[in-house]
């Protein structure tokens, strides 16, 4: 079996109150000194790098923590490795996006450590004050940066601040909501139990090896059923739910007759064991996908306290809330391009699954040369690190077809399901 560290011996060491001396540089800043941070040169945001870097390697570790971080490290240079030997011509762009990705993975290997450590290691929701958000500070600072450095991947340049709707489409559909779903007609978390062998997702870290446990998800015919229920469920439920929302929002208005959405082939698999390491703040776009997306978060156990995906309600607001669920059955739509999320370090005595995942709304035919809030997609603003064939499967609506309340939901590419690849992390991101 898997042993699992204890709480008290596990979570954090150290004083809290500690951090504010060793992190008296990197407090918060103000709003004036963050508008000259995101214009900063290149060289400039190295050395804010460095400074972050040498901030926490000069915090004391234990063992267990060096460890998590040596396996962080490794992560990132495997990726760096990866994105250098890629064969795409998608070239210099998509490996900057990478190398982002890499650098802000690189930068947040001690975040769920340090906020483990003002936490004293509780399971439950922590109460964000002033305490722990200067204890995040140094970590949402260089993910702002990225964000920031990101934006204008698209030949539509964006000045205003990061919480304004000018280059972002759609911006009525992408407030946080929560939605129901029926778990008899989208079983998926009994599926992706049975494909994984075990009766219980959230006991998954009492398995002596995950990996090995996920590997059927890496055969074609063992996935499938999974896979299916997946498909089921975006072209059934998720995206006749967001064609409702953008009717009762006359989004539709002038033009055509056909609305496409792109969705993500295949899910991340978002698992967070007991005493797994956190991930750092981060946001869609850093991760390399189209501003145009928006994101699903669909737990498939309960997801409380320390286990839960923390995100704020909209980008800049940084009202850090969890995404709750007791049971399985609610999931969550929210604007994960623009919004920085994260999990904490779990120090729950349950694991978390949850499936996380990405859906556009195009029009094919329309080319924009200014994007607003009354903007659908088009194919410019879709471009991204994943758009190569294989990580996105496509549908369409036709709007001559159904009604406000239900809609005929049609495969582009017929009813065959697409590959997971290197894109989708292995086994298909843990």
């Amino acid at each position: 079996m898997m042993s699992i560290a204890s709480p008290a011996s596990n979570r954090g060491l150290g004083n809290p109150l500690s951090l504010r001396n060793s992190g008296e540089a990197l407090l918060r800043t103000t709003e004036s000194e963050y508008e000259q941070e995101v214009k900063v040169a290149p060289t400039q945001i190295v050395d804010i790098d460095e400074e972050l870097e040498q901030n926490t390697r000069d915090q004391p570790r234990t063992p267990q923590q060096l460890t998590i971080m040596a396996t962080a490290m490794t992560r990132t240079r495997t990726m760096h490795s990866f994105s250098g030997s890629s064969s795409s011509s998608a070239e210099s762009e998509n490996l900057n996006l990478q190398e982002n990705f890499a650098t802000c993975q690189e930068c947040f290997p001690t975040f769920g450590m340090d906020l483990r450590r003002v936490t004293e290691g509780s399971p439950e929701v922590p109460e964000f004050d002033a305490l722990l958000r200067r204890t995040m500070e140094p970590h949402l600072r260089k993910a702002r940066l990225i964000r920031e450095k990101v934006r204008n991947r698209t030949s539509i340049e964006v000045h205003a601040a990061i919480a304004s709707s000018v280059g972002v489409p759609y911006t009525r559909l992408r407030q946080e909501r929560p939605f129901l779903y029926d778990i008899h007609t989208h079983p998926m978390h009994e599926i992706l139990a049975s494909t994984l062998g075990v009766d219980d997702l959230s006991r998954l870290h009492e398995l002596d090896d995950l990996q090995q446990a996920m590997k059927p998800l890496l055969s074609r015919t063992k996935r499938r059923s999974f896979q299916e229920a997946y498909d089921n469920f975006v072209t059934s439920f998720c995206i006749p739910l967001l064609h409702s929302m953008a009717i009762s929002q006359n989004l539709f208005h002038g033009k055509g007759s056909c609305i496409s959405y792109r969705y993500q082939a295949f899910p991340k698999i978002r698992i967070n064991r007991p005493g797994d390491a956190s991930t750092g703040p981060q946001c869609g776009t850093s991760n390399g996908h189209s501003i145009g997306y928006l994101h699903f978060h669909v737990p498939l156990t309960a997801a409380t306290g320390t286990n839960a995906l923390y995100t704020e309600s909209h980008p800049g607001k940084e009202n850090w809330h969890p995404l709750i669920t007791k049971s399985v059955g609610l999931g969550f739509l929210f604007d994960g391009a623009r919004c920085l999320h994260f999990n904490m370090e779990n120090t729950t005595n349950e694991t978390s699954v949850a499936l996380d995942f990405v859906v556009a709304i195009y029009d094919d035919r329309m080319s924009h040369d200014y994007v607003d809030a009354e903007s659908l997609c088009d194919q410019m603003i879709l471009e991204d690190q994943f758009m190569d064939h294989g990580f996105y499967d496509e549908a369409v609506i036709d709007l001559s077809l159904g009604t406000s309340s239900w809609q005929v939901v049609a495969k582009k590419h017929g009813d065959h399901l697409l590959d997971p690849d290197e894109r989708f992390g292995f086994p298909f991101n843990l």
